[in-house]
């Protein structure tokens, strides 16, 4: 700025600048502009400049840490300099927010250590550390985020100290056992030894306590004298304190493993035994009920557990599989039997009728036969007359007996009917629910089983009609980052989408099956290799056009593919392997690409 020292110069160029700023013409903006341009002091600072420079002087003497930043900002007070105090501000506020988010970094460091199990670190000894520090810097918050910060790294180090936490003198030091603390040994200092060597003993006993009650205790309960042996073991050795004691202890718990090993021979036997006749009771079941789908889809299913080593997860999965399959059956099968209660309750309806009617028919064949012997025997006009009148009434009633009849039996059977068609989509809808055994539980695509009977299927079909037929094993790319950055269930969502989309696009011919993991194997009947990958280049950009939403977050979801067509006789093992070759090299060129498997047979 051009430096003016011609009092006019000055007020013109003051009020030239209120004006460029847009700030108001007020005696007081006017003076601080005017000082400004002729770049000297105000004459009085004002008593609320000087009240604000004690305030700030104050403030400074009181926060050690903040006294530098404090003491700029009076300075730029009394120079004026209102570009350096709004950076002063600036760099305080700064200040402000990195103590806040020092302080949620410590309590979160702080929780996560207090969790963490470490030998020597119980959370009584914790505790009584961090009250010391709470007790003694509780009123100079500054000094507290410190020494916590300092008692953290210590308990991160892994040190004994928590016990050992001392303050001399207004500082955080960390003491050893059984050794007098010094001003050398702070936390956050080299720490010794985790556990004195008198403590090592005691330590280890109580490990194998907690061993024996916590450990072995809770496997062995169905089996009382063993639970009340270990019980007994883990007290023996709490109160062991000499050498004659221990040699009994450790042949006591020796003769116990040996008890637990036979034992555990022994139930794996029964549980071998048990499994083997398991297996021969589902099948033979399975070759007993072939007809009967809806039981036959669970016994498969058995089937494919019992062939496996057992799995916890396997197993939890499988029963809830079934709890869902069982509900659903139970529901229909009770409306399947009420369906044919109504049918066989119509039938029974309609024989009576029948009876009814073929009893109605013999009592009007009865009177026609008196009323002709009465004709025959009379020549009384009026007994010809009435004669005829109650031949002529009882022909009525036959006939409206007859016409109502007629209409029950119509009704009975349009009931018949629709209990007939009503049994036969139940037993539809059985089969179908049956279905649900070879879907995978998430996708509602074909499971390792279902794909397996789909292969056999088509592989005969195509063999029939001497007709090409290709698959695709496709896998989605970054999936494990899609895992990461927006957690599982948006990961099991994003499979759900892919399922849905490859449903939509493709015929309904194809079949599509969840292969494992983010993997899928799409069965494509009368397909050639090249119209394979042209299908599959197509679904890749209808799944670039339907994003993924998670969250209302829009997930780009890629897949990579290899495509193979079947060679002969070539089989389902060999097949899917010349698929993941191609599978692979799509990989490695770089994701979201489809290339055709090396036309070799296996």
């Amino acid at each position: 700025m051009q430096k003016f020292t011609n009092p006019t110069d000055i007020a013109r160029e003051t009020f030239k600048q209120l004006a460029t700023r847009r700030i108001a013409p007020t005696p007081e903006n006017y003076r601080r502009i005017y000082h400004e341009i002729a770049e000297t002091a105000p004459e009085d600072t004002g008593e609320t400049e000087k009240e604000l420079i004690k305030a700030l002087q104050a403030a400074g003497r009181n926060n050690p840490q903040q006294a530098s930043t404090l003491k700029n900002i009076v300075q730029a007070i009394e120079q004026h300099d209102w570009k350096g105090l709004t950076a002063h501000i600036e760099s305080l506020a700064a200040q402000k927010r990195t103590e806040q988010t020092g302080w949620a970094d410590l309590i979160r460091d702080l929780i996560r250590q207090w969790d963490l199990k470490q030998t020597g670190l119980t959370t009584p000894r914790k505790k009584e550390a961090l009250d010391r520090v709470l007790i003694n810097f509780g009123k100079n918050p500054d000094e507290m985020l410190n020494k916590l910060r300092s008692l953290v790294k210590a308990w991160s180090e892994g040190s004994t100290g928590s016990a050992g936490i001392e303050v001399e003198g207004g500082e955080l030091t960390e003491s050893t056992p059984n050794a007098p603390s010094s001003p050398e040994d702070r936390v956050g200092a080299p720490i010794g030894p985790l556990v004195s060597q008198d403590e090592t003993p005691g330590m280890l006993v109580e490990l194998l306590s907690q061993a024996l009650l916590n450990g072995v205790l809770p496997r062995i309960a169905q089996f009382p004298e063993l639970a009340a042996r270990a019980t007994d073991l883990a007290n023996q050795v709490r109160t062991a304190r000499d050498i004659d004691t221990l040699n009994q202890f450790s042949k006591n718990i020796r003769q116990f493993w040996l008890e637990l090993e036979l034992r555990a021979d022994a139930d794996r036997e029964v549980l071998d035994g048990l499994m083997r006749l398991l297996r021969l009771l589902i099948n033979n079941i399975t070759e007993l009920l072939l007809d009967d789908q809806w039981l036959h889809g669970q016994l498969t299913i058995m089937q494919d557990i019992m062939s496996a080593p057992l799995n916890p997860r396997v197993i939890a999965e499988a029963e809830q599989r079934f709890k869902e399959v069982i509900f659903k059956q139970g529901t229909l099968k009770h409306s399947l039997n009420e369906a044919k209660t109504t049918l066989k309750n119509l039938v029974a309806v309609f024989i009576t009728r029948m009876g009814e009617m073929s009893e109605n028919t013999g009592e009007y064949h009865k009177k026609i036969e008196t009323y002709a012997g009465e004709l025959s025997a009379t020549e009384d006009l009026t007994t010809i007359n009435k004669i005829l009148q109650d031949i002529i009434s009882d022909t009525k009633n036959m006939h409206l007996d007859m016409v109502r009849s007629h209409e029950d039996l119509l009704n009975a059977r349009r009931q018949a009917d629709d209990a007939e068609q009503k049994m036969h989509e139940l037993e539809t809808e059985l089969g179908q629910i049956s279905e649900l055994i070879y879907q995978d539980h998430l996708t509602g695509a074909l499971n390792r089983r279902g794909m397996e009977e789909a292969f056999v299927r088509e592989f005969a079909r195509a063999e029939r009609a001497q007709t090409p037929l290709s698959i695709a094993l496709l896998d989605i790319d970054h999936f494990k980052k899609i895992n990461d950055t927006y957690g599982h269930e948006a990961g099991d969502q994003a499979l759900i989408h892919l399922t849905n989309v490859i449903k939509e696009i493709l015929r309904p011919v194809d079949v599509v099956a969840r292969f494992g993991g983010e993997e899928f194997i799409i069965i494509l009947p009368d397909t050639s290799a090249e119209d394979s990958v042209n299908i599959m280049t197509r679904l890749q950009r209808d799944l670039s056009k339907r994003f993924f939403l998670h969250d209302n977050t829009k997930v780009l979801i890629t897949f990579s593919a290899g495509v193979a067509q079947r060679m002969g006789s070539e089989t389902t093992e060999a097949m899917i392997a010349r698929a993941d070759a191609a599978l692979y090299r799509a990989k490695q060129a770089g994701r979201n690409r489809v290339l055709l498997a090396d036309a070799t047979a296996a």
